[in-house]
């Protein structure tokens, strides 16, 4: 098992270690779909006890059944479920139209002057290639925006689900559309700087419709992803 392990924050419980490291794992596939988990091997990769890693584990099959634990015969990650994917990328559409709409309204100076410089560094590990931390900085921008718009207890509140999402957002951003969602981000950012609303809403509709546009070709690269071909 080939875990990415960034190292642990301070004040950081070893729950909150072992449920980060997992998370991001799954989100970059690091952990792909499929994959079978062994809760001895992540805590010897971690450094913790297998307590909180299966704590961890526990608390992402609970809030997203993002984890498939069976008695007697182990756990893995799940298969991506079209279902699920359709289901958060209707929530997370309806909270960022309304969120954009407050950004364009909230917005300081301070925060366009955030936006211009987490862009700028997008595009700077897009131009080298390094895709985990374009789309590592693509999420703190999205972050950002329920920041600026006064709704971070909601954004905490909706990410374990959204995990569906962001990991199908991973794959795709290693397709040639993150550069189109990178001009998304600066029409995006346009939009807020001109407090035109109606503009970033109609905007942030087609950002999240870009996975959309890649499903076909993600099927037929990596089929063993999806659920129906499990088993």
């Amino acid at each position: 098992m080939n875990l990415t392990v960034r190292p642990r924050e301070a004040g950081e419980t070893a729950k909150e270690f072992a449920y980060r490291v997992l998370r991001d794992n799954i989100c970059s596939l690091s952990l792909a779909p499929g994959d079978p988990l062994t809760d001895h091997e992540i805590a010897e990769s971690l450094g913790v006890s297998r307590t909180p890693v299966r704590e961890a584990i526990i608390q992402l099959k609970n809030e997203a059944e993002i984890i498939e634990v069976y008695p007697q015969s182990g756990m893995k990650v799940a298969y991506i479920d079209l279902e699920k994917i359709h289901e958060v990328r209707l929530a997370r559409l309806a909270l960022e139209k309304e969120v954009i709409r407050l950004c364009c309204e909230k917005r300081t100076e301070g925060d366009l002057a955030w936006l211009e410089e987490n862009i700028a560094l997008q595009q700077f590990y897009y131009g080298r290639q390094d895709m985990d931390k374009a789309f590592e900085l693509d999420n703190e921008m999205h972050h950002r925006f329920f920041i600026i718009a006064g709704c971070e207890f909601i954004y905490r509140f909706t990410r374990g689900p959204m995990i569906h999402f962001d990991r199908v957002r991973s794959v795709v951003a290693h397709f040639e559309s993150f550069g189109e969602a990178l001009t998304d981000h600066s029409k995006i950012l346009d939009a807020i700087r001109d407090r035109d609303a109606d503009r970033a809403v109609e905007l942030i509709r087609k950002h999240l419709d870009r996975w959309f546009m890649n499903e076909e070709k993600l099927r037929i690269q990596h089929p063993e992803y999806f659920r129906e071909t499990a088993g």
